[in-house]
């Protein structure tokens, strides 16, 4: 493992040992940085900020390890192996969230979108819908879907994570069912 992949890691981990200490918005680069024996110059050779670290742990432990491969029929699987690792490190993600709920409700929106973005493309392979619908509808579910995991996240993730996804997975699809349904009855007039 490259040098610097291991420095980030040890400044990730300190900023995650602070966590359990102090929120987030109390926390400064200069904590960090003594929590790892680090100077802070060391801390911004690999960080602009304590966001780009705190975006780059989300996507080092939550993202790289559930995104790849993701289909329309198999992203159940990965949001439920996504719900799973944030569970593992549940006091990470509340304490993040409590404190940052926007930061990371955007976060997940943008990467939400971006996975609708591709079912929407792989389910309308005959170019029914615009551009601009498609984008419509990949930020209205990734929206709802972002929110609901944030709610689960910030109500203390009582709820097991195949719980969450069962209830994901039966509302899209439950919306496919009543799409098709409705695409029918235009094809049929």
């Amino acid at each position: 493992m490259p040098e610097s992949k291991i420095t980030k890691q040890a400044i990730a981990q300190g900023f995650k040992t602070l966590l359990l200490k102090k929120d987030f918005s109390k926390i400064s680069v200069s904590d960090i940085a003594g929590q790892c024996g680090l100077n802070r110059q060391t801390f911004y050779y690999h960080f602009q900020d304590k966001y780009e670290l705190l975006n780059w742990i989300y996507y080092q432990e939550a993202v790289i390890p559930t995104i790849d491969g993701v289909t329309f029929e198999n992203w159940n699987e990965h949001l439920l192996s996504l719900f799973k690792i944030m569970k593992a490190d549940e006091a990470f993600y509340i304490r993040t969230i409590r404190s940052e709920e926007v930061y990371l409700q955007g976060y997940l929106q943008n990467l939400t979108t971006t996975v609708f973005l591709q079912a929407i493309e792989d389910l309308d392979s005959e170019h029914h819908l615009d551009a601009k619908d498609k984008e419509f509808y990949a930020r209205f579910y990734a929206y709802g879907v972002s929110g609901c995991i944030i709610s689960w996240i910030y109500e203390g993730m009582k709820s097991t994570p195949e719980q969450l996804a069962e209830q994901l997975e039966k509302l899209v699809e439950d919306t496919e069912k009543i799409a098709y349904r409705k695409y029918r009855e235009q094809v049929s007039r």
